[in-house]
């Protein structure tokens, strides 16, 4: 999924900008230009913060064993909002 439509940002670039180490808007802003343009992905891309609703304690792919359960959030819903 996108998170940012402007800069084709995807849901896996975030989750991999936050195990490389991003712990706030900045820098995700920084690494990947997430919420430079029109800024409508900002509350989105901090939802998969640490304490965001999207937020996963799982370690990185690359450090996953083969005996390690990963645990995946799931969106229950999606929101469509009409941009003018």
């Amino acid at each position: 999924m996108y998170i940012c439509v402007c800069n084709a940002i995807s849901e896996r670039h975030v989750q991999e900008a936050i195990a490389q180490g991003a712990k706030d808007l900045g820098d995700l802003q920084a690494q990947l230009g997430v919420a430079t343009c029109c800024g409508q992905c900002a509350e989105t891309a901090t939802d998969y913060l640490p304490g965001g609703r999207y937020a996963t304690d799982a370690a990185p792919s690359s450090a996953v064993g083969p005996d390690q359960v990963v645990q995946i959030p799931l969106l229950a819903s999606t929101e469509i909002r009409r941009v003018a």
